[in-house]
């Protein structure tokens, strides 16, 4: 059997970046914060109330079907 490529909640990559593009402002603060990397939960949370942090939502779709991974901009 081939390696699912996961990355929201253990989700395969498809679901994972439908996850990603509908409800990103809600699940890319959470995976992160998961991840144990609480600035960059904190700072996607404020670029949601930006306005700006769709265009990350719709990175993070793009990135998990072409690699299976979110967008990591912060690694601390």
């Amino acid at each position: 059997m081939a390696r699912v490529h996961t990355d929201y909640f253990g989700l395969n990559k498809w679901a994972s970046a439908v996850l990603a593009l509908f409800f990103g402002f809600i699940f890319s603060p959470i995976t992160r914060i998961l991840d144990r990397n609480i600035f960059a939960g904190i700072l996607r949370i404020i670029l949601l109330f930006l306005g700006i942090g769709i265009i990350f939502n719709i990175v993070d779709a793009i990135l998990i079907l072409i690699n299976g991974n979110i967008f990591r901009m912060i690694n601390l």
